[in-house]
């Protein structure tokens, strides 16, 4: 087996273990660490337009260890969550690094990102029926995942790629697509997160909207329309079957207020927030990982992983966070309007990475794996736009053709008769 398919089939079996976490170091850790550092030894170049994410990066992690040097509490944890951090940190260089350089890995990626998705929602499904101890957490499916609130958004990217193919191609999509839709979006709604329902609807309406504005031909965007009203009409009675459940119904209303009791008391979770960020004013290195609970005496931890940045990497590491963040949706936004073969996916990862970075006020999401690969997705495809623009520009013009000949004006008949006429008087 040639060497470059060899690494293919390792990186989609890697990707596709992206939904079996029960256990730290996951699969997918034990897969692409080492199969990163062998590409980098092996001659893995970085390109030059993602120096600002390997910049980031790292002082991101230079940030945490500093503020590890602030640990009171938890030393003998510190040293572990400092290193998944850096570890994921490689793995994203790495990613966004190879399929820069090889661009067909991105299909390979997305192709695995799908799959893993597919068998995580389906377990979430199974052990939501079966009341399955291990598959589930607090009556909410999460797959082999630790939390719900992770299973939910894990599986947003392969959700909204599937329905944009549906949109542009129509069922010639296929009809696996369809269904592979409708288990993604069952598994979403058993997770009873709120984030990540939130995050589904704003990712399917913004998708819906790009998709309709790019589109010229009007019967096509008549029949966008009849889609997504055939669409919200299925959803409503999938929906309604399925609330008609009691013990689900009951959940749902639970789960579907916007404020719940421990995120509005007068100490809960909004306030504790304030709270913090008043005070990592007062702590430019943080106070280190695993601290918050202790150093506040709170009962949990942040939820908010720009807070978290602040209390867990120090100011460095925070302002590299937020410059990420801002850096990234920045060079990203052009290139879904632009006439690319990957502008398609662009815009599936901008949607689903600016609603990972909103409901990130209220979730501490900096060591989810998948978001570590919609960061490399985006990198990877700012890369190979900016390669393709630099090709473009070195290109000679095109020649111009040179002018079509001029041909002799030919005289009108009655142009000689004319000037003999105008001429008769002056011979006479």
């Amino acid at each position: 087996m040639p060497l470059s398919l060899f690494a293919d089939v390792w990186l989609w079996v890697a990707i596709f273990s992206g939904c079996l976490v029960t256990f730290e170091p996951a699969l997918y850790d034990m897969m692409l660490i080492p199969m990163a550092v062998f590409a980098f030894v092996m001659g893995l170049r970085i390109p030059r337009d993602q120096g600002p994410l390997v910049t980031l990066l790292l002082v991101f992690n230079l940030g945490g260890l500093l503020a590890m040097t602030q640990v009171e509490y938890n030393w003998d944890r510190a040293p572990t969550f400092v290193a998944i951090s850096f570890f994921l940190a490689l793995k994203c260089i790495y990613l966004a690094a190879t399929m820069a350089e090889n661009p067909h890995r991105m299909r390979v990626v997305m192709s695995a990102y799908v799959a893993s998705a597919m068998v995580a929602a389906l377990l979430g499904l199974a052990g939501y029926i079966l009341k399955s101890d291990v598959l589930t957490l607090y009556g909410r499916a999460k797959g082999l995942f630790k939390d719900p609130n992770v299973f939910g958004p894990f599986l947003m990217l392969p959700a909204l790629w599937v329905a944009r193919e549906i949109l542009v191609k129509g069922l010639a999509a296929g009809l696996w697509k369809i269904f592979a839709l409708g288990v993604l979006f069952i598994g979403v709604f058993f997770s009873f997160s709120r984030a990540a329902w939130a995050l589904y609807g704003f990712s399917l309406m913004f998708m819906g909207l790009f998709v309709f504005v790019n589109e010229q031909d009007q019967r096509k965007r008549l029949r966008l329309i009849i889609m997504f009203v055939g669409a919200l009409g299925l959803l409503v009675a999938i929906l309604a079957v399925i609330l008609s459940i009691d013990e689900i119904r009951d959940l749902f209303f639970v789960r579907a207020k916007l404020v719940q009791d421990y995120d509005g008391a007068r100490l809960g979770r909004f306030a504790r927030h304030g709270i913090a960020f008043a005070a990592a004013m007062g702590l430019p290195l943080g106070i280190g990982p695993y601290e918050f609970m202790q150093y506040f005496d709170f009962p949990e931890d942040p939820h908010n992983v720009y807070l978290k940045s602040l209390m867990v990497y120090g100011w460095i590491g925070a302002l590299a966070y937020y410059a990420l963040v801002l850096w990234t949706l920045a060079k990203s936004f052009p290139i879904m309007f632009k006439n690319r073969p990957w502008s398609g996916l662009m815009q599936c990862v901008f949607i689903v990475l600016m609603g990972h970075n909103l409901i990130s006020w209220i979730i501490d999401s900096d060591h989810w794996r998948h978001f570590y690969i919609l960061w490399a997705f985006a990198w990877a495809i700012i890369a190979i736009d900016r390669r393709e623009d630099r090709r473009r520009r070195a290109e000679p013009p095109a020649p111009t053709p040179p002018p079509p000949p001029r041909r002799a004006p030919v005289p009108h008949p009655a142009a000689g008769l004319a000037r003999r006429v105008a001429a008769g008087p002056a011979r006479r």
